[in-house]
């Protein structure tokens, strides 16, 4: 399509490198494989070597962590992923829903550094973890949604407690899932069953919730991420109105965004969210 309408309006060399730029620019090349890029797009000559540099730069695989299996370091499903650190000591926790464990790697190295967790119901183990989150020490939240608790790790991947229970009180939860942390160190969980966001001191002391069943301002139905931003704002996915929700740091109702569709900027049955170093 890009090929036919530069050729169209007279060429690159017709049009000005320039402009071809700004107009390849405005289209999701994003949807490509590096691989089309490299076979279909780079040989066109629509993009100048400058953009393809700084595509290539944007859309580049900078490092894969695990592969299929049971092994150590492999996955039969991956849920959610934490990253937490700097440097040589930056980690990424990702959530094996299926094999009731959460792997830990090291970013730089790329290796396997931890495995938390196994199949049951006793003090560390899950029946179906969904989300992880870490704090500004490095502890590990883990959601379970089988079980009805969140189970905090240590930096080493050791059990150090867990709370929760199933119901619809405060500090119950019913099928947790998303996880994430305000600025301030609040504990924010997506309890997608209950239809509501409850936040919690990182001992699991309720603090306030928001959120009911529905499909109006500020009512979910299923909640199944959480995304807090710098400011303290959060965004929650709400999976059966096909929406993302944006509230204030008290939970006060924002904006949606989003609505049920195939089109551009709508949903089907989103599943995850998360926002980049400038919100």
């Amino acid at each position: 399509f890009v090929e036919r309408w530069v050729r169209g309006n007279g060429g690159v060399e017709g049009m000005g490198r320039e402009a071809v730029d700004c107009v390849v620019g405005e289209l999701d090349l994003g949807q490509l494989s590096l691989k089309d890029v490299k076979q279909i797009v780079k040989p066109s000559g629509i993009l100048s070597p400058h953009r393809l540099i700084d595509f290539f730069d944007e859309y580049a695989v900078s490092g894969t962590f695990g592969c299929f299996g049971t092994g150590p370091g492999q996955f039969k499903s991956v849920a959610d992923v934490a990253v937490h650190g700097e440097g040589s000591e930056e980690r990424v926790a990702a959530v094996d829903a299926k094999a009731c464990r959460v792997l830990v790697f090291n970013v730089g190295s790329g290796a396997c550094v931890a495995c938390v967790g196994s199949m049951g119901n006793g003090p560390g183990q899950f029946e179906y973890p969904c989300g992880v989150a870490f704090n500004h020490r490095g502890e590990m939240f883990v959601s379970d949604y089988e079980l009805d608790r969140i189970s905090v790790f240590d930096a080493s991947g050791s059990y150090l407690r867990s709370f929760g229970s199933r119901g619809a009180g405060e500090g119950n939860f019913d099928s947790p899932k998303g996880l994430g942390f305000t600025p301030g160190g609040e504990l924010v969980v997506a309890d997608s069953g209950n239809d509501r966001v409850q936040i919690l001191r990182e001992d699991g002391t309720f603090v306030r919730t928001f959120g009911s069943k529905g499909t109006g301002e500020g009512q979910f139905d299923i909640p199944i991420d959480v995304a807090i931003g710098g400011d303290g704002r959060m965004y929650v996915v709400d999976q059966g109105n096909a929406r993302v929700v944006e509230f204030d740091r008290e939970g006060g109702y924002v904006r949606e965004i989003g609505s049920r569709g195939d089109g551009p900027g709508q949903f089907q049955k989103p599943f995850g969210v998360a926002l980049g170093e400038d919100g």
